[in-house]
């Protein structure tokens, strides 16, 4: 009994603190944050409403949890250093937060998993019976629940930085034909919003949201194209922003940046064609010739055998 007691303790601390990193999460669409964005969205399409009449038609639970999701959330964020805290908000603005999620809500994550995969450990190791199983396997859960989260992040950031550099040159094609159209700048990228659809749009929609509420143009494209960390779109930006202080056609300078990307992307592919065959060769390797070497060699073997007895 005395030995069961603590995996119950544990259990039961990682679920509630599980719970409490769910309710921020939960509650974090009654934030100012979100308040004002709901606003203006309403705003948008002839909806206006005050902060208090949105904050009404939250459900009551949320209204009645969100004093105690407010203080959880400061804590977690003191417990977060301020530059990693503006790491995490630049990538979770960058991929969209998923869950609802900010900083605080991700460090409440973090030690919400440590927790809940250290009981999980210390279960592990009350059945390995050493105190020596027991510290190893409790060391090794909290370290994987408080980076897991981390590292969960980081794959959505490549899996968003993918998705834009598949999409980058379509889309520079259209805001190319734009502008050789006729349309200024800004113009071309509010084509680009309303036709197309992704990531890349949500980005260009944000800075020109930033640059009609008086944002100064150079600033927000630059902060949009740091913002994705893709290296091609940088170097696009910083080109537009040249050529547009230089007196160079912008429209030439992204129909050849498209080319560009394009060439790119197909030297990517026939490098990754060309390394196909050595990633086939472990497989081909370790699992195909031992198979059929076994089926070449196997009768042979057999009949020898039975001759030696």
């Amino acid at each position: 009994m005395s030995e069961i007691l603590p995996v119950v303790i544990g259990v039961l601390a990682a679920a509630g603190v599980w719970l409490l990193a769910i309710g921020v999460v939960a509650a974090r669409a009654g934030d100012a944050t979100m308040l004002a964005r709901q606003r203006l969205a309403r705003q948008e399409i002839g909806l206006g409403q005050s902060a208090v009449a949105l904050e009404l038609e939250k459900p009551l639970a949320e209204r009645l949890l969100a004093p105690g999701r407010r203080w959880l959330t400061r804590q977690m964020t003191r417990l977060t250093p301020a530059a990693q805290a503006a790491n995490f908000r630049k990538q979770l603005d960058f991929v969209g937060a998923p869950f609802g999620l900010d900083p605080a809500g991700l460090q409440a994550l973090r030690i919400a998993a440590a927790a809940g995969l250290g009981a999980i450990g210390l279960a592990v190791g009350v059945l390995i019976g050493t105190n020596f199983g027991i510290g190893i396997a409790v060391l090794i859960g909290v370290a994987a629940g408080f980076y897991l989260p981390v590292l969960w992040l980081d794959q959505l950031v490549r899996q968003r930085r993918a998705e834009l550099e598949a999409v980058l040159p379509n889309a520079l094609d259209v805001v190319a034909i734009s502008m050789e159209a006729g349309l200024g700048l800004d113009r071309a990228l509010e084509q680009l919003v309303r036709h197309q659809e992704g990531p890349l749009t949500l980005l260009v929609a944000r800075a020109l949201r930033e640059i009609e509420l008086g944002r100064p143009r150079a600033e927000a494209l630059e902060e949009m194209a740091q913002a994705t960390g893709v290296e091609d779109f940088t170097s696009l930006v910083r080109g537009i922003l040249h050529a547009e202080r230089t007196g160079v056609p912008i429209a030439r300078t992204i129909a050849a940046h498209s080319a560009q990307m394009r060439v790119k992307r197909r030297l990517k592919i026939r490098t990754e064609a060309a390394r196909a065959s050595l990633k086939i060769l472990i497989p081909t390797v370790g699992c195909v010739f031992p198979t059929l070497w076994l089926i070449l060699l196997g009768p042979a073997l057999i009949v020898a055998l039975s001759i030696g007895h």
